[in-house]
């Protein structure tokens, strides 16, 4: 989205709120100076020193943070955003709108926004972005992550698209935001993912399948802790089989406890311990 399009879509809205003041000591010439600064630490601190501010230089300056480059960056302007209902909602309008039209880097920009803000009525927008093929890793790893931070049971249908997408940074993304999903019961679609050709995704899918302790994962981690070729699967493997507590597990365990690799026979010793 042009800089200037969201400029106007909230500069109204900002201004006619409430007469401009300094909030905790914060000002635009400080805001601009920590963005110049090109810190990203000194970015945040100065924007939530500017927590109350509101003035017409200033909107120029947090609406372009939205669209810079570094993650932190674009939540902490979100949540400057998030704080000001009116202007909120009319660049969450826009946001919406980009998801399934925009190219990846404002897919992602809009992803980071809606999700940090909460914008539940963007998950629609959301199940379709996540199955375009033309975007980025990037883009489809910023609206998993959107997802994680709305919670919402609705998010679902997202995060199963997105674990099936092909790039495995987008897939661990999905696994791991599916525990944040408030209510969450059935994480039997991470059962599959076990056997998935990337080792980062496959240790994730243990370590939230531990969590639930769902026991239809079983055979399939102790196939994991006894001759996966990944430490940190085998690792998680075990600790999620400690999770479940079958004493069916405990063949496996034993032959992690003698595992090549210290951390693996750490897990698995503690969770044969821990065996029902």
């Amino acid at each position: 989205m042009n800089i200037s399009k969201k400029i106007a879509a909230v500069a109204f809205v900002l201004l006619a709120a409430t007469p401009a003041f300094a909030g905790k000591g914060g000002s635009n010439a400080k805001l601009v100076a920590a963005v110049q600064s090109g810190s990203v630490d000194a970015i945040v601190a100065e924007v939530e020193r500017a927590e109350g501010l509101l003035c017409p230089e200033c909107t120029t300056t947090m609406v372009s943070l939205l669209d810079d480059d570094r993650f932190a960056v674009r939540e902490v302007a979100a949540w400057w955003f998030a704080k000001r209902p009116g202007a909120k909602d009319k660049l969450a309008t826009q946001f919406k709108a980009e998801l399934n039209t925009a190219g990846s880097i404002d897919v992602r920009n809009a992803a980071d926004f809606l999700g940090r803000v909460r914008q539940f009525d963007a998950l629609p927008q959301m199940r379709t972005a996540i199955a375009r093929a033309d975007l980025s890793a990037e883009a489809k790893v910023s609206i998993v992550r959107a997802v994680g931070y709305m919670a919402h049971i609705d998010g679902n249908s997202v995060l199963l698209t997105a674990m099936n997408d092909g790039n495995a940074s987008v897939r661990e993304a999905a696994v791991t935001a599916w525990r944040e999903i408030l209510g969450q019961l059935d994480v039997k679609p991470l059962v599959t993912r076990l056997s998935d050709s990337d080792a980062r995704v496959r240790a994730a899918a243990a370590t939230v399948i531990g969590v639930y302790g769902e026991p239809s994962a079983r055979v399939m981690l102790e196939q994991l802790v006894t001759t996966d070729g990944d430490a940190f699967v085998r690792r998680n493997s075990a600790w999620a089989l400690g999770r479940i507590g079958s004493p069916d597990s405990a063949a496996a365990l034993r032959t992690a406890a003698n595992d090549k690799s210290g951390i693996v026979r750490g897990f698995a010793s503690a969770a044969l311990a821990s065996l029902k």
